[in-house]
């Protein structure tokens, strides 16, 4: 017998570059002013090791952690870099960071009750005038407010006064350095965890 073999010319094909996009990082974002304490927070309450230090901007991408609870339950956090006034007009990488900060399911302000230089109460307007000027409706997703480095303080003044003029709510005082009061945050998180019931315990230990 004989065989014939026939070539066909092909076309030329075709090249295309995708970007794609993660749109949901986490349960809960940490928002806040740089230095606010919300890679200290992430550490304390989740064990993850995002990079800590005491200049401005330490936090440069998202960092995730796992808080585990009862039950194989559990909540993702992400660490948000540092918002500043005018980050929704794209000063200092604003809209990049706020662009992580859509991903999140839900969001937690996270405020240095420390800083003399912007008071507790002042920081909320300028994170919700960010969050507001960037996407209306984004503030609807905070659920608390964590109000950080209470071993700075001297009496417990500055909590009443913001635990008043934002009733909506629940304030949560902590000092993520010496991991005081942590369980707070982890009582108003908890509604938002979620269980991996199609897991075996063997597959739920990669996760410990």
């Amino acid at each position: 017998k004989q065989w014939y073999q026939r070539r066909v010319r092909g076309e030329d094909g075709q090249l295309s570059k995708l970007y794609l996009e993660m749109k949901i990082i986490a349960d809960i974002g940490l928002v806040g002013l740089p230095n606010a304490g919300k890679s200290s927070l992430l550490r304390a309450i989740s064990g993850a090791q995002p990079k800590i230090a005491s200049y401005p901007f330490t936090t440069l991408r998202p960092h995730q952690g796992i808080i585990h609870y009862d039950g194989y339950y559990r909540v993702r956090m992400a660490d948000i870099p540092g918002l500043i006034e005018g980050s929704s007009l794209g000063r200092g990488l604003g809209f990049s960071f706020l662009r992580h900060i859509e991903r999140c399911k839900s969001l937690l302000y996270v405020v240095d009750m420390s800083n003399t230089d912007c008071g507790p109460i002042e920081t909320i307007g300028i994170l919700e005038k960010e969050l507001e000027a960037y996407k209306p409706g984004m503030t609807e997703n905070i659920v608390g407010i964590v109000a950080n480095k209470i071993d700075l303080l001297h009496g417990p003044q500055k909590i009443i006064e913001m635990a008043r003029a934002f009733p909506q709510y629940p304030v949560m005082p902590i000092s993520a350095l010496e991991q005081r009061n942590i369980v707070a945050v982890r009582n108003v998180l908890e509604p938002f965890k979620f269980l991996y019931a199609h897991q075996s315990e063997a597959d739920m230990e990669m996760y410990d």
